[in-house]
């Protein structure tokens, strides 16, 4: 048995918040001492079970949700309620996560087995055909290097793809780094009913409606299609309106339906006979994760090791095609859509829970 704490900014939407809880479910049940404490709840949407020790900082929200790479500092009062609060335990394994919690590491009085858990691509380069939003942009990169390093330099990492690990060996120099791919465990009769369940959508697409996830991709792959029936759209972001315009100029509104933020996309993914990825970059998705234990065929831009990982050589040539190739994206669609391509063992024990947890425990060693 094992003390581990999480530390999170909240419990909200994002797929890092809600793997983290998944994750520390998991380890509860496993009769592990879990501590979740998140900076500030005030965004919260996701239930803590009651088996899991449950923390609230109350953290002011300019530390909690500002920009990452903006100076934060608690005041001497916000130090005085985490120390009374963490530092006086003695825990077995503490997982700094995403993303503003990483500020919290240097008012930990215990400086073994802290691990700070990288998501996501904290170090992307935006594409701009503007030339002085290139500059712009290249000026940005070079100062978030710079404080990317100071934060995270002789730190243990914990990564979610091979990607972000070669890149933070590089532009950081971690004590330590590891990587672990997103895991899930799904009920039983879920997965049971995957077969038998009403396909409503011959596509669906699942995720925030933002730049980075190109869903207008997606939607340009469909029309392109010779594929009669529905897509779903289930999501939100500053795109949505973007993309409700875009579907209108494809001529496609009726058959493209924007079902909005939905807490647990899943039954929707259930009724659709396959999923599409279009993402400039992914970290360990959750969503294909849930789609390969649904047994929901996905197709996706190969765009990242996070999801090329979770891919076997057989299903990679089914589901995966060349990053920003739409074209090809529609051909891949319209294929799936008539002829299914199924998981084998390998590919779903690659997204199990267990294996997951796993890895997390021989962190405490």
């Amino acid at each position: 048995m094992k003390k581990i704490l999480f530390i999170v900014d909240d419990l909200g939407k994002g797929g890092a918040e809600k793997i983290t809880l998944e994750l520390a479910h998991t380890l509860a049940k496993s009769k592990n001492l879990v501590t979740l404490a998140v900076l500030n709840s005030s965004k919260n949407t996701l239930i803590v079970d009651p088996s899991i020790e449950y923390i609230d900082l109350n953290i002011d929200s300019k530390f909690a949700f500002g920009k990452l790479w903006k100076f934060k500092e608690l005041t001497k009062k916000e130090q005085q309620i985490f120390s009374s609060l963490i530092n006086k335990r003695n825990f077995d394994l503490i997982i700094i996560g995403f993303h503003n919690g990483y500020y919290l590491g240097k008012y930990l009085t215990q400086k073994e087995n802290i691990w700070y858990w990288i998501h996501g691509d904290l170090l992307e380069i935006r594409n701009f055909n503007n030339p002085l939003k290139r500059i712009k942009e290249h000026i940005r990169f070079f100062k978030n290097k710079r404080k990317f390093s100071k934060l995270f330099k002789g730190k243990n990492l914990i990564t979610v793809n091979r990607d972000l690990e070669e890149k933070a060996k590089i532009h950081a120099q971690p004590n330590k780094t590891t990587t672990i791919a997103n895991g899930i465990e799904l009920p039983k009769d879920l997965i049971n009913r995957s077969k038998s369940t009403i396909k409503n959508w011959d596509v669906i697409f699942v995720g925030r409606l933002v730049p980075i996830k190109q869903v207008d991709h997606a939607i340009k792959a469909f029309a392109m299609s010779n594929i009669c029936g529905k897509m779903a759209i289930v999501g939100d972001g500053s795109e949505r309106k973007k993309l409700e315009e875009l579907s209108k100029e494809l001529g496609i509104a009726d058959r493209v339906d924007f079902l909005g933020w939905v807490d647990d996309p899943r039954e929707l993914m259930l009724q659709s006979k396959c999923l599409v990825m279009s993402s400039l970059y992914e970290g360990s998705p959750v969503t294909l994760a849930e789609a390969i234990a649904l047994g929901i065929p996905v197709i996706s831009y190969d765009s990242s090791a996070g999801i090329t990982d979770l891919f076997t050589l057989d299903t990679a040539k089914f589901g995966l095609v060349p990053k920003q190739n739409i074209r090809a994206l529609s051909s891949a669609l319209e294929k799936c859509v008539q002829n299914p391509y199924k998981y084998n063992q390998e590919c779903i024990d690659k997204v199990c829970m267990d294996n997951m947890q796993k890895k997390i425990l021989q962190l405490c060693d």
